[in-house]
This record gives C-alpha cells, sequence and structure tokens, in this order.
C-alpha cells in the first residue's frame, strides 16, 4: 500500500483546496515555524478518525474549520480527502484504490466517506483496526510522540507494543464486553433489588394473606350456618303458624257452641229459680247444717288422706337421706384415701426434684477450673510473650553486632591519635614561651563550654520530651483523623444513598422523586421516627414494608398521588393521609393483664419516639403490636391474650395472631430503609463528636509543635555559643598542645590511657557481648518454654471444651427432667386442693343430710294418729244421716228441682269459664300468629337480601339431620374467632399471588443473567489470554530489533526493553535500559535530551520494522538532536525507504538532502497556508 495523495479544502490554515501527491520514497515537506506545514500532519491525522480536539491543537472541533484571516472570511466546512493506493490489497477490502475523506460543517454536521459514499465512522476506523495506519498507530510520529516515550510512565509505554501486537480489536472486544457486563451487572442488581424488595413486601403480604383466607374460611362457615340457622327458623314459623291457624278454627267453633249453651241454661235457671223459691227458706236451717256436717266430714277425709300420704313421704324421705348419708361417707373415704396418695406423690416429687438438683449440683462441681474462655485469654497471653521474646531476641542479636563493629572502630581511632601526638611533639619548642598564658585562657574557655554543653544537654533532654509527646499527639490525631474519614466516607455513602431512594419499593422511589410536585407529601414513616438501638429489630420487622408507607396531608393528595403513579406506570404505593388514618389500641384490661407477664417490654408504638403530629400514624401501624424480650416470653403472652395480637420479640421473631410464628435468619446483607435511617441519624452524631475531638487534638499538636520550634530556636543559639567556644578553646589548645614538654607528658599520658582504654574498652565490650549472649540463650529457652505452655494449654483448652459440651448435654437433660417435674408438681398440688374441698363438701353433706333426718323423725312422732280420724270421720257421719232423715220429706218435694237448679248451675259456672278461657286463647292465638309472621316475613327478607334464597328454597329446606344446639354452637364459636382475627386486608390474597408469581419470574431473569454475566466473564478472560501471548511475542520481537536499530542509529553501544511485571502481561509497563558507547547501563531517565530523543525514535524505527506500515508520517520527530544524529536519522530514513513511505515534515537542513521529493508550506498571505514543490538541487548547493 502507498499514500498516493492528499486533499486539504478549508482545514485550519489550508483555506484554498491544496492537493500533494506523494511519490515513491521520501518525501520532505518544510517551512518556516508557523508556515502550517504540520497541519498536514493533522489533517491526515484527523481524515482517519481522529476524535480529540486537543490532539489537533484546538479546544473543540470546530477549530479545524478556516477561521478566516485580515483578508478572507472563514470558511463553512472543513475538507480532507485522502487517495491510498490498495493494489497489493493491504486493507482487506475489494477496492484496489481507496479514498477516505472526512468533512465537518460550521453547523454541527459531519460525513464520513470511503470511496466517495458516505459512511460512519466506525467503518473507517474498522477497515484500517490492525493496519498499522489506524488510530494509535505509528503511521504519523510527532515530536510529541518522541517526547512521550521519554516522559510517560513505564505503563504507558505498553501502548506501543499493544500497537504492534495488533491487539486493538480484541480490547475493543474486550471493551464492548465489560459494557455488557457492566450493563448485566446493573441489571442483576437491579433485579436483585426489586427481588429484595419483593421479598421484604412478600412477608406482610404472606401473613395478610394467610389472615384474609382464614378470615374468608371462617366466614364462609358463618354464613352457610346463619343460612341454615334462618331457613330452619323459617320453617318452623311457618309449621307454627299453620299450627295456629287451625287451632283459631276450631277455637271459634266452641266459643259458637258455649254461646248457644249458655243461652239456653240461663232461660231454664230462670224458670228453676222461681219454682224452687218457695222451698229454699223451709229448708235453709237443714242444708246449712248439712253443710257444716260435709265440710266436716270431708275435712276429716282429707286429714285422714294427708296424714297418710305425709307417713309415708316422710318414710320415703328418711331412707332417701339415710341412703344419701351412706353415699356421701363412702364419697369421703375415697377421697380420704385419693388425699392420702396425693400426698406420698408429693413427697416423691419433692425427692425426685431434690435428686435432680443434687446431680446438677455435682455436674457444676465437676467442670474444669477454667474455662474455654480464661483458656483462650491465657493462650494469646502466652502467645504475646512469645511474639515479645522474638523482638527481644532479634535486638540483643544487632546488639552484639554492634559491640563487635565498635570495638573495631575504637582500635582505629586510637591509632590515629597515636600517630597526631607524634607530629606534635616536633612542634613543642616552638610555643614553650605562651603555655602558661594560654592555659589559663584555656581553663577558662573550658568552664564557659562545659556550661554551654551542660545547658544543652537540659535543652536536649527537655525537647526529645516534648517531640516525644509531639510524636504521640501526631499518632493519636491520624488514628483520630483516619477514623474521622471512614465514618465521614460511611456518612456519605448512607446519604447518597438515602437521597437517591435506593432500597425504597419502585412506588415509593418514584412518589418521592417527585415530591417537590405535590404539595401535603411528608415523606415514609421511617424518616420520622426515632428508635433506640436496642429496639431496632424489633421495630424493624414489626413495621417491615409500612416503614416505606408515605405520610400525606389528606386524602386529596393521596389521591392525586395514585393518579399521577398510575398514569405514568410508576408502580404501587401505600399512602397515609393524616385526616383519615386513627390509631389503634389494645383494650386496657388486656394491656394490664400483658404488663405483668414475664418478658414484656411493651407497646411498639410506645417506643418509638415521634413528633405528636404523626403520633396517630404509628398508633395505627403499631398500637397493637406487643414487644416481649424472647421467643418464650413472646408465646406465654400471645396465649394470655388467646392469639388476638401480634407479638414482636427483640430478635426479630413474631408470634402472629391466630398463634402463627413467623422467624429464623435471612442471608441478605443489604438493610432495610428504617435501619437505614437510623444508622444515618447515629453516625451523623458520631461525626460530629468526631470533628470536635479532631479540633481538640489538632489544637493540642499546634502547642506541642510551638513548643518544640521555640525549643529548636534556643537550641540552635546555644549550639552558635558553644560552636564559638569550641572554637576559641580549640586555638587554645592547639598552642598548648604544641609545647614539648606538654606534648611529651600527653604522649606518655595517651599511651597509658590507650592500653587502660583499649584494655578497659574491649574488655567491656567483650564483657556486655557475653553478658548479651547469655541473655540471648535465656530468651530462647523461655521462647521454648513458651512453646510448650501453648501446646499445653491447646490441649487443655480442646479437653476444656470437650467437658464442658458434655456438661451443657447433660445439664440439658436434667433441667428438662426438672421442668416435668416442677410441672407434675403443679398438678399433684392442685389436686390436693380439689380433693380437700371435695373432703370438706363431702363433710358438710353429711351434718345437714343428718339434720334433715332428726326433723322428719320428728315431724312424724307428732303427728294425729289414724284411729283418732277414723273415730272422728265416722261420728260425723251418724250426724249427717240424722240431718238428712230430717230433712226426708223436704228433699222429697225440692230434691228434683234443686238437683236440677245445682246441676244447671255448675254447668253454666263451667261454661262461662270455659267461654273466657276460649276468648283468651283465641287473643293469644291471633297475638301469636302476627309475631310469628311478622319475623317470618323478616326472615324471608333477610334470606333473599344475604343470600339469595327464595321462598320456594325455604319450604323445600329439611332440617331433620341437624343438631340445633350444635349449630349454634358452632356460629357462636366461628363469631368468636373472626372477632380475634380483626380487621383485614383482602385483597392481600390477589396481591400476595401477583407479587410470588413476579418473584418467580424475576429469579428466572436474575439466573439468566448470572448465566450471561458468567459467559461475558469467560469471553473477557480468553481476550485477556489472547492479549497476553501476543503482547509477549510482540515485546519479544520489538526488544531484539531495538537493540540491533540502537547499534545503527549510535554506532555502536548496547540496548534493551525490560518488562517491569513479567507475570502480569495485561499491566506491565516497559523499562528502556541504554548503554551509550563509551558509558554504562543505565534508564533511559539519566540520559541527555539529545540521547532521550534518539533513543526514543530508535525505538520507534525498532517498532515500524517490526511491523512495517506502508507509510509514516514524521512531524518534526528529530527537532531535538543534534546535527550528527540528525544526520544518521535521515541516512536511516534513506536506507529504509524501499520498505516504508516516509513523508517528514522538518526545518532541519540535515534531512532536507536525502528528501525524494521536498515541498515548502509557505504563508504568502497572513494565515494562510501554501504548498510549492522545492528544487532539491538549490537545497543541496546551499548545504553544501
Amino acid at each position: 500500500m502507498q499514500l498516493k495523495s492528499i486533499e486539504i479544502v478549508g482545514f485550519k490554515s489550508f483555506a484554498e483546496k491544496t492537493k500533494i501527491d506523494f511519490p515513491d520514497g521520501m518525501t520532505g515537506i518544510v517551512g518556516p515555524n508557523g508556515s502550517g506545514k504540520s497541519n498536514i500532519a493533522e489533517s491526515i491525522r484527523w481524515v482517519l478518525g481522529e476524535q480529540s480536539a486537543k490532539t489537533l491543537r484546538g479546544s473543540k472541533m470546530f477549530d479545524v474549520i478556516f477561521s478566516g484571516s485580515a483578508n478572507r472570511k472563514s470558511q463553512s466546512m472543513a475538507a480532507v480527502t485522502l487517495t491510498l493506493d490498495n493494489s497489493d490489497g493491504y486493507v482487506k477490502t475489494p477496492f484496489s484504490e481507496i479514498k477516505v475523506a472526512r468533512k465537518l460543517f460550521r453547523n454541527g454536521d459531519s460525513a464520513y466517506f470511503i470511496n466517495e459514499k458516505e459512511c460512519r465512522l466506525k467503518d473507517i476506523v474498522n477497515m484500517f483496526m490492525d493496519s498499522g495506519i489506524g488510530q494509535g498507530s505509528l503511521s504519523i510520529i510527532s515530536q510529541g510522540n518522541v517526547e512521550a516515550i521519554f516522559n510517560s510512565k513505564p505503563e504507558d509505554r505498553r501502548s506501543i507494543v499493544e500497537n504492534v501486537a495488533g491487539v486493538y480489536k480484541y480490547k475493543q472486544q474486550k471493551l464492548s464486553a465489560q459494557h455488557e457486563l457492566d450493563t448485566t451487572s446493573e441489571n442483576l442488581d437491579r433485579v436483585n433489588d426489586i427481588i429484595h424488595e419483593l421479598q421484604q413486601r412478600m412477608n406482610p403480604l404472606e401473613e395478610q394473606s394467610s389472615l384474609a383466607k382464614d378470615y374468608l374460611d371462617q366466614k364462609k362457615q358463618l354464613d352457610a350456618l346463619e343460612k341454615s340457622k334462618l331457613m330452619i327458623d323459617a320453617n318452623r314459623l311457618e309449621t307454627e303458624i299453620e299450627g295456629l291457624k287451625a287451632k283459631a278454627k276450631n277455637l271459634d267453633d266452641a266459643k259458637n257452641n258455649l254461646t248457644e249453651q249458655l243461652r239456653g241454661q240461663t232461660q231454664h235457671k230462670i224458670d228453676l229459680q222461681a219454682r224452687l223459691e218457695s222451698n229454699n227458706s223451709e229448708a235453709e236451717k237443714l242444708q246449712n247444717r248439712l253443710l257444716e256436717l260435709s265440710k266436716q266430714i270431708e275435712r276429716l277425709k282429707s286429714e285422714q288422706q294427708l296424714s297418710s300420704q305425709k307417713q309415708n313421704f316422710n318414710s320415703e324421705n328418711i331412707k332417701r337421706i339415710s341412703d344419701q348419708i351412706e353415699a356421701a361417707e363412702a364419697e369421703k373415704q375415697s377421697q380420704s384415701q385419693k388425699f392420702e396418695q396425693l400426698v406420698v406423690d408429693q413427697n416423691d416429687i419433692k425427692q425426685q426434684l431434690l435428686s435432680s438438683q443434687s446431680k446438677i449440683d455435682d455436674l457444676n462441681a465437676k467442670l474444669p477450673n477454667k474455662s474455654s474462655d480464661e483458656l483462650d485469654k491465657e493462650i494469646q497471653a502466652t502467645r504475646d510473650k512469645y511474639v515479645e521474646l522474638l523482638q527481644s531476641k532479634t535486638e540483643l542479636k544487632n546488639r552484639i553486632n554492634l559491640q563487635t563493629r565498635d570495638s573495631q572502630q575504637l582500635d582505629e581511632q586510637l591509632k590515629s591519635q597515636s600517630t597526631r601526638i607524634s607530629d606534635l611533639s616536633k612542634q613543642i619548642d616552638e610555643r614553650q614561651s605562651a603555655i602558661n598564658k594560654d592555659q589559663q585562657a584555656l581553663n577558662e574557655l573550658k568552664v564557659q563550654l562545659d556550661e554551654r554543653t551542660e545547658q544543652l544537654k537540659v535543652l536536649g533532654t527537655s525537647y526529645q520530651e516534648v517531640k516525644e509527646q509531639t510524636d504521640r499527639a501526631n499518632q493519636s490525631w491520624l488514628a483520630a483523623l483516619r477514623v474521622a474519614e471512614e465514618a465521614k466516607a460511611k456518612l456519605q455513602s448512607l446519604k447518597n444513598l438515602h437521597d437517591s431512594y435506593r432500597g425504597f419499593y419502585f412506588g415509593v422511589s418514584n412518589l418521592l422523586k417527585h415530591r417537590d410536585d405535590f404539595e401535603g407529601i411528608y415523606g415514609t414513616v421511617s424518616e420520622f421516627v426515632k428508635i433506640d438501638t436496642e429496639y431496632i429489630k424489633a421495630i424493624d420487622v414489626a413495621m417491615g414494608g409500612q416503614s416505606q408507607n408515605v405520610i400525606v396531608e389528606n386524602n386529596s393528595v393521596a389521591s392525586k398521588a395514585i393518579h399521577f403513579l398510575t398514569k405514568n406506570r410508576l408502580g404501587r404505593v401505600t399512602l397515609l393521609p393524616l385526616d383519615t388514618i386513627k390509631g389503634r389500641y389494645i383494650a386496657d384490661a388486656t394491656l394490664n393483664k400483658v404488663k405483668q407477664a414475664d418478658g414484656f417490654i411493651g407497646v411498639a408504638s410506645d417506643l418509638i419516639a415521634v413528633d405528636n403530629k404523626f403520633l396517630q400514624v404509628i398508633k395505627f401501624i403499631l398500637g397493637t403490636t406487643i414487644v416481649a424480650r424472647d421467643l418464650d416470653s413472646a408465646i406465654k403472652i400471645s396465649a394470655m391474650i388467646s392469639h388476638r395480637n401480634r407479638v414482636v420479640t427483640l430478635d426479630g421473631q413474631v408470634v402472629n395472631p391466630g398463634g402463627s410464628l413467623t422467624g429464623g435468619a435471612s442471608k441478605k446483607t443489604s438493610q432495610s430503609v428504617l435501619v437505614q435511617q437510623t444508622e444515618l441519624e447515629e453516625l451523623e452524631k458520631t461525626v460530629a463528636q468526631m470533628n470536635q475531638k479532631l479540633e481538640s487534638k489538632e489544637k493540642e499538636l499546634a502547642d506541642l509543635k510551638a513548643r518544640n520550634a521555640e525549643q529548636l530556636d534556643q537550641g540552635n543559639k546555644l549550639k552558635d555559643a558553644q560552636q564559638s567556644l569550641k572554637q576559641k578553646f580549640d586555638i587554645k589548645s592547639e598552642l598548648i598542645d604544641q609545647s614539648q614538654e606538654s606534648l611529651d607528658h600527653l604522649t606518655r599520658q595517651l599511651k597509658t590511657l590507650k592500653l587502660a582504654y583499649n584494655n578497659a574498652i574491649k574488655g567491656n565490650v567483650s564483657d556486655e557481648a557475653n553478658g548479651l549472649s547469655d541473655q540471648l540463650v535465656e530468651i530462647e529457652n523461655s521462647l521454648a518454654s513458651a512453646e510448650t505452655k501453648v501446646a499445653d494449654l491447646t490441649e487443655e483448652l480442646k479437653n476444656a471444651k470437650a467437658a464442658e459440651a458434655s456438661f451443657r448435654t447433660e445439664q440439658q437433660s436434667l433441667h428438662e427432667q426438672q421442668v416435668v417435674l416442677q410441672q407434675r408438681q403443679k398438678q399433684i398440688n392442685k389436686e390436693v386442693s380439689l380433693v380437700k374441698d371435695s373432703l370438706n363438701e363431702s363433710k358438710n353433706q353429711i351434718i345437714e343430710y343428718t339434720k334433715q333426718q332428726a326433723k322428719l323423725k320428728s315431724e312424724s312422732a307428732n303427728q294425729v294418729s289414724k284411729a283418732d280420724l277414723v273415730k272422728q270421720l265416722s261420728q260425723s257421719q251418724l250426724e249427717e244421716q240424722q240431718a238428712n232423715t230430717d230433712l226426708e220429706k223436704l228433699k222429697a218435694q225440692i230434691a228434683d228441682s234443686n238437683q236440677a237448679l245445682a246441676s244447671l248451675n255448675d254447668d253454666i259456672a263451667e261454661n262461662q269459664i270455659n267461654l273466657t278461657n276460649v276468648n283468651n286463647e283465641i287473643k293469644a292465638n291471633s297475638d301469636r300468629n302476627s309475631q310469628d309472621t311478622q319475623r317470618l316475613e323478616k326472615l324471608k327478607a333477610d334470606l333473599l337480601d344475604k343470600y339469595g334464597v327464595e321462598t320456594q328454597s325455604i319450604e323445600d329446606f329439611n332440617n331433620q339431620e341437624i343438631n340445633i344446639s350444635e349449630l349454634i354452637s358452632r356460629i357462636k364459636m366461628l363469631q368468636r374467632g373472626i372477632a380475634e382475627i380483626g380487621p383485614v386486608n383482602v385483597s392481600a390474597i390477589q396481591e400476595f399471588n401477583d407479587v410470588s408469581e413476579r418473584y418467580k419470574f424475576l429469579n428466572e431473569q436474575r439466573d439468566d443473567l448470572v448465566a450471561a454475566e458468567n459467559k461475558l466473564q469467560r469471553t473477557m478472560k480468553s481476550m485477556d489470554d489472547t492479549i497476553s501471548t501476543k503482547f509477549a511475542e510482540s515485546f519479544a520481537e520489538i526488544s531484539k530489533n531495538f537493540s540491533k536499530v540502537f547499534v545503527d542509529m549510535f554506532g555502536g553501544g548496547e540496548a534493551k526493553l525490560v518488562l517491569v511485571d513479567p507475570d502480569d502481561m495485561l499491566n506491565t509497563g516497559i523499562e528502556i535500559m541504554v548503554q551509550p558507547p563509551g558509558k554504562t547501563y543505565r534508564n533511559l531517565s539519566l540520559l541527555s535530551g539529545g540521547e532521550k530523543a534518539l533513543t526514543a525514535i530508535t525505538l520507534l524505527f525498532a517498532v515500524i520494522k517490526v511491523r512495517p506500515v506502508p507509510f509514516c508520517i514524521l512531524d518534526e520527530a528529530e527537532a531535538a538532536l543534534d546535527p550528527f544524529n540528525a544526520d544518521r536519522f535521515a541516512q536511516y530514513l534513506k536506507r529504509y525507504g524501499s520498505d516504508t513511505q516516509f513523508i517528514v515534515i522538518t526545518h532541519r537542513k540535515e534531512t532536507m538532502i536525502y528528501a525524494d521529493q521536498l515541498y515548502g508550506v509557505t504563508m504568502q498571505e497572513s494565515g494562510v497556508s501554501k504548498v510549492v514543490t522545492v528544487n532539491l538541487d538549490n537545497v543541496q548547493e546551499e548545504v553544501q
């Protein structure tokens, strides 16, 4: 392939249409600075798809369009066309000649063309991908590319090798796969969020659905039973009404008969009364007497009969009471025996309980002296001591090595001192006269110097103390700062999570994001509650999804919000209007009852701090929920109130209304919005406290630093004074040392001191070294002892844990046995109390029966004898017979009339009574009929309205097999059950089914996404392997060629490329190591500017040699080279010009002379570039 020509219109300074042809060989483009020659290279870069305006030396892409000059208007378009000869098929395309064009208009439109057919930028990029011509290739090399090589980091240089390796398409594919993976991960996160949301909704919905189903089932049964009862009552009333109608007819007939009889009897009576009136007065006395006798006889007969009956009754009662006394005595005996047996059982249970407790005490006594926790702590302490001993061992070894080095240094110092003394002895004669005067001055200086030294020592100690305080304060401040930053980061994370409404239900999140569009939306319930950490778990479980219910001002706001969500399909939400929601409460009697229960914490709504404005909302949600300490307490409390209310434990277990239990633990790590809100508030408090602590520590640190600075300044002044005195002292000492006598004395003294000092130091060093060695042996023995102790303690810990496990198992068994025995003891105590009561009752019955028996016997003894009554009756009957004889005559006359009248009066009276009774029965029957008719009509209306039952269905209903009492009992039981369930959400059944189906669907979607994610990861792994392989192969080739080209370019020396991390081919950087002729190996950064530039160019040529490009544009790449190296650069281009077409933009004469074709770029008109052909002969002459 060859670059044939380029045509430029309106691009940067090329206002007019400019065409440049590129022949074979090397083409040079020259011109002064600012003439626009580099715009040619940029136009080629631009037409090949460059998208960075900064790379094209602009701030925005419109800057490439000619902007006008003093004499020309700006252009509306920039266009560049590049013509390539592809007859060798270098680029995989059917065209032998390729024309690539790009246009940009000021209105923002742009266009790309391949062979004058419009295409996409992607098409151009793909066509030249991995051809060595497209983006990122070395077909265009500028001075910036050269500088980038020696200025860039090792990691950035790897792009050169990647370009040669042709991994750009693999990296693009990897980026595409990474993008798909990110999208898949985001979708998976979204699906997981939705699944988590659904999981939070499913638990309360399942509970509500279960309650609703239970309610509907019981309601259905109740309706069926009430319907049956109503139909039974209706049938009974119809039968009763029919009977009343028949009875009314019979009563009317009886009334008519009685009325007719009374009319005839009344007339007959009048006739008899007239006939007997005259006989009545005569018979009156006898009649009265007979009446008295008759009464007396009847009385005596009645008394006789009553006496006999009473006698029999008393006898029977006496016998009955005797039997009752015997039965009571037998029951008393039985209860006494049962009582004695229960006492025996009671004592036996007590003995068993004492035995069980004794076994538990024995188990406690057998436990190891040390618990597993204590052994753990002892093992940790021993290990800490072991670490300290290791540290001490290391320090001792270091000190022993240091002592050995100090001894050698001391020998060298003493040897130097001896030589100095020998030299000084030769000068003593010249300084003898000044010895006395100088000695006195020396003594004065010595006193002053000692004072300054002591002051410096005191100040140094103080300075070191303050410095240590400063270091400690600084470390403390850094630690506090780190904790504060972590807390702030977590707080910011939670704020971002809260502000973005992540973790909220889909509908709630969307409504809150648009809350400013509505007036009267306050927020979710979780935003307005404050909960102690102790209760957060219980309240979170109790609220469940209701913590995301949204509080609004009134129903109007709620209606608008729901309409908005429905219209835009933004999800569902539960709204709580303040003007409608009323709190729910537990009955005082129930609350007082559960307050006495063990484990009762409180009503959930009372454990929350909330503004009074929202109190009714909290009461509505949690007013009937009870919080208990643990699950056992919750179960007992729920049983106490017949499972009417929900009970939640502090660890989040739930006893539901009706008695069902919900509990366990979940794998999810993510938090609910209520927990997030609480944690956010706690973190805000923590961060505020940390800020205060940081301010305090910063002030303390600043004070210490100020003290340090002050002491340092004072120390510097003292050192300056000490140094001045030291200089004076040294001068005087030097004068005195010149004295021969003093020097001889000092020499002898020095030799003596040297021997003593050397022996003492070496002895001390040796002694100290020996002492340190002994300490080292002792520490090694302590280390061995510590290792043994850790092993022993570990074994002891293992045995202790086994013993504790066995103890807990046996202890649990004994505790369970104790619980059973205690329950049995309570049962026996209860039975003893019942037997005692029964025994006392039997005794009281015996006493009462005995009293009744005595009374009856006394009454029997006081009764009149039967013989006396017979005698009195006989006498009265004789008197009656006599009276009847006396009245025989009178009776003969009036007997018939009197008898008839008496009989008639009886009949009349009886019929009158019967008539009255019939009238009363008629009225009662009529009233009953009316009442039953009304009740029947009401029942029929109820059956029709409630159950759609017609009259015919009632008549056909058969209730023969129905037990009425069982029916009524069952109805009452169902009514109590429904009342205990309380208010239910019937729509929760369908909502739960919908959520369950969506949950199942989303789980399937999640599985698909996970499979896709795994597939993409495998694809990316394959891409990484391919990239690593190609990179390694290309690096080896480039490194080999770099070494060869370096020798050509530098005329000797060596060079190589080194991988920073050979084990990580995907990310390793590349270091350039070179050895110019006559120099040592060094890193590229240590070379001179010219050497750096030539090395970078060498690397670029090595790359091109490994992967030749059809053409290469060099834009002032050799600008930094000196003339000699620039000439080498040009010679190399000329030498390899047969393989690669070079277009060199330069202003160096050394390069120009090697060009096969030369173009000049000028600006004859300000701001407008033009291209002219340059005569190469003139150039040669000018160079020569």
